[in-house]
């Protein structure tokens, strides 16, 4: 929670011990010597990402009330809380390289990087582009920040609810560490008013801002991941939601996205409501298929891929 408030550079609290407390993601750049044909480890950085426990929600928010917690820690611990996610751009991160040399190159790459401010150079380059070559014929600082947000509703509230908004809390969140979205794709099935829906879309989000309102389908070309393949670069930041509270779209849309490397590729960030059974959810989500040992496995692997797997609420 502190992190998503004052990001990376906090000065609140002690941060290594903050930080036994999260998962880490590492990024390894391997190189291969032309001559030899030996694989060799260039440079590893490692960032901080909140852990996979409990219901994958805020805890506060389910369980019952502990007397010993101060009541502070329930300020904010609705049932659509989303203060427990670590954003790639609020996360501390580690350079661990075998050459001091390696290190200030990559450190000069971040630093240099204009256009994605606090996003870092791992997030949104690819295996085509090379951390080390700082002549690469691609301007990685032209890269786009993308977010698709998939289950949309009104930019600034779900049925009548602000605190369920999802494109204004990724707005404000990211603009908060001075990250601008260049493009913002919003699908909702569910008829919207035209003039309702664009009339809550701050100045700067106006002229980025793409409503379809039609729901997701998991082929043909109102599947989302169509419009990503065509739209995305590997060195673009790309930003994930998905909550369509529709398991039978849902789960496909996320198998395709686990097992197609021409759609991983292009993600480096997910928030995704996964509607399984489970006794503490069942007046929300009833009864659906799955279990929660299986929202584990999928949230392992994606993250395995380089994704920053986050459970929506």
């Amino acid at each position: 929670m502190e992190l998503q408030k004052f990001g990376r550079n906090r000065t609140q609290s002690d941060k290594q011990h903050a930080d036994e407390l999260l998962s880490k993601m590492f990024y390894r750049q391997e190189c291969i010597n032309p001559l030899t044909k030996v694989l060799f480890q260039e440079v590893e950085v490692s960032q901080v990402i909140e852990p996979l426990i409990g219901l994958l929600r805020d805890p506060l928010t389910i369980c019952n009330r502990i007397n010993s917690l101060p009541a502070s820690d329930y300020e904010g611990a609705e049932l659509q809380s989303k203060r427990f996610f670590l954003l790639s751009v609020a996360a501390p991160f580690y350079i661990h390289s075998s050459s001091q040399n390696h290190k200030d190159i990559l450190q000069n790459n971040i630093q240099s990087n204009k256009h994605n401010t606090d996003l870092l150079p791992w997030m949104y380059q690819r295996s085509k582009l090379n951390l080390l070559d700082m002549k690469s014929d691609i301007d990685t600082r032209n890269g786009q920040n993308i977010l698709i947000d998939l289950g949309s509703s009104y930019f600034g509230h779900w049925g009548g609810d602000a605190s369920a908004a999802a494109g204004r809390w990724f707005y404000e969140h990211y603009k908060r560490f001075g990250v601008k979205f260049d493009r913002i794709i919003a699908y909702e099935q569910s008829p919207l008013d035209p003039k309702t829906a664009w009339d809550q879309l701050p100045d700067d989000v106006f002229p980025v801002y793409t409503l379809i309102n039609v729901g997701c389908t998991t082929s043909g070309k109102f599947n989302p991941w169509v419009m990503l393949k065509t739209l995305a670069k590997p060195h673009d930041h790309v930003v994930i939601k998905l909550d369509i509270d529709t398991p039978a779209i849902e789960v496909p849309l996320m198998n395709q996205l686990l097992s197609d490397s021409s759609i991983n590729s292009l993600v480096d960030e997910v928030f995704f409501e996964h509607h399984i059974t489970v006794n503490e959810m069942l007046r929300y989500w009833g009864g659906p298929p799955g279990r929660l040992k299986d929202s584990y496995i999928l949230f392992t692997k994606l993250r395995q891929l380089g994704i920053r797997m986050h459970s929506w609420p």
